[in-house]
């Protein structure tokens, strides 16, 4: 959409895309364009240089690109390759490399966290007071014994092991042997179906003991759900290894409200994959 008459030359292409808000029955100032179209790429191509603002998404729904005339922000998606060359070049023209920010991190940043009992999986208590006003879930089961099996499940709890070995995507992905630290903020992906379900999160607690440890995280605005949800890997004297799932759930907000039931529903999928995330370890 521009804020100016379009001038002469792209009247023909502004002509096609008023006729497709009529076609698409779209009432909004913006167009959803699919530059595999021919017709879609024309008009893309025409009246790119003279909008206020655009964004490209691949086909799950993931930014590509976002750009407006403001000055205040561009975003590109960039293979490593091309961060590294972008981040170089930006050094060599005297500019600073770190002010390249990462898309996932500057929409996560903007968000707030969506509950008010933050900590409340407590993960660093062997006994759990849950608090009043939530659903709340806690169940242990056995993994196995041994030293090695202690290493391997503790380590995959504390760089979402047990999220991804249950069917999700941690974005960004964490580099090998590194594991969560709190106040890190991450992107989990889930396919429930031909359905993909992007859910910002927030570390909110992390624990690396000799007898135990476990990662919370908390729901940030704009997850399905709000509440806090926490992985806890312990043993004993006799080097038995646990695994503890403990969650914190209310309904989300806005139009997720009304789904509520369902994703009730699907959590309890989840929770059972959670529970045998860490069996291959265990065998």
């Amino acid at each position: 959409m521009s804020d100016r008459d379009w001038p002469t030359s792209v009247h023909a292409a502004v002509r096609l895309a008023e006729e497709r808000l009529t076609r698409n029955r779209q009432r909004d100032i913006s167009l959803t364009l699919d530059p595999r179209l021919d017709e879609d790429f024309d008009i893309l191509h025409a009246l790119a240089p003279f909008s206020i603002g655009s964004t490209g998404t691949s086909s799950r729904g993931e930014h590509i690109w976002d750009a407006n005339d403001t000055g205040t922000s561009v975003a590109f998606a960039l293979t490593p390759t091309e961060e590294h060359a972008v981040r170089s070049a930006i050094t060599a023209a005297g500019g600073v490399a770190s002010d390249l920010t990462l898309l996932a991190e500057y929409h996560l940043s903007q968000r707030d966290l969506s509950y008010s009992v933050v900590g409340g999986t407590a993960p660093g208590a062997e006994r759990w007071q849950p608090p009043d006003g939530w659903r709340a879930y806690e169940r242990t089961v056995r993994l196995g014994s041994g030293t090695d099996l202690w290493n391997a499940a503790s380590t995959a709890a504390l760089s979402w092991g047990i999220k991804t070995r249950s069917g999700f995507t941690v974005d960004p992905t964490l580099e090998e042997g590194r594991v969560a630290r709190q106040g890190e903020r991450y992107w989990l992906l889930a396919r429930i179906g031909p359905i993909h379900v992007r859910e910002p999160v927030e570390v909110v607690a992390t624990l690396a003991t000799r007898r135990r440890a476990g990662l919370a995280y908390g729901t940030l605005a704009g997850h399905p759900v709000s509440g806090e949800e926490a992985f806890i890997v312990s043993r004993d004297d006799d080097e038995n290894v646990n695994l503890t799932l403990r969650s914190l759930t209310r309904a989300g907000r806005g139009s997720w409200r009304a789904l509520f039931p369902v994703i009730l529903i699907t959590q309890r999928i989840y929770r059972r994959r959670y529970l045998r995330a860490l069996r291959h370890d265990s065998q």
